[in-house]
């Protein structure tokens, strides 16, 4: 499979300026357009809201399957001077994007790569657009990359972690 970087950037906050370029320059994101992202309960919902809160302009409402599991879709909006909320239910199907996170391609995942496959054909009109958003090449070490529709996976490694004590 061939890959073809188009864009590079550092940090968190290059990391959210390129999903919102992605999304609206690249990927021709419209208002009217659905979203619907996938990932993990819990571990990638914090991420999601980031990722949300970029387009939150473009995209009045957006919704968030978590674990895959379609009958626990959720809506996400905005909340002004709060940011992105997740809150009732909502039905995925007809998206015009479906974004997946990193996390359901982890081996503790409770998602495997043939069920996320028959999901986003569950919930994604034709012609739609498949993105990815991992860190660490997560799609890539899962064996993902060419076996999951993806249009576009942005990949952001984390270079260290430190604690320090402050004395």
């Amino acid at each position: 499979m061939n890959k073809n970087t188009i864009e590079t950037s550092k940090g968190l906050s290059g990391m959210l300026r390129m999903f919102k370029t992605t999304m609206v320059d690249k990927l021709g994101l419209q208002p009217t357009h659905r979203i619907a992202f996938v990932g993990c309960a819990g571990t990638c919902v914090p991420f999601i809201e980031l990722f949300a809160y970029t387009i939150r302009e473009t995209m009045p409402g957006m919704t968030l399957i978590p674990d895959g599991i379609v009958d626990d879709a959720r809506s996400i909006w905005f909340v002004k001077d709060i940011g992105m909320q997740i809150g009732g239910n909502a039905d995925p199907r007809g998206a015009d994007y479906v974004v997946l996170l990193g996390g359901i391609s982890m081996p503790s995942s409770k998602l495997s790569m043939e069920a996320t496959n028959k999901l986003i054909k569950e919930v994604m009109k034709p012609g739609g657009k498949v993105v990815g958003v991992c860190f660490m090449d997560m799609f890539s070490k899962a064996g993902w990359e060419g076996k999951v529709p993806f249009d576009m996976v942005m990949n952001a490694n984390i270079d260290s972690v430190t604690l320090d004590k402050v004395e």
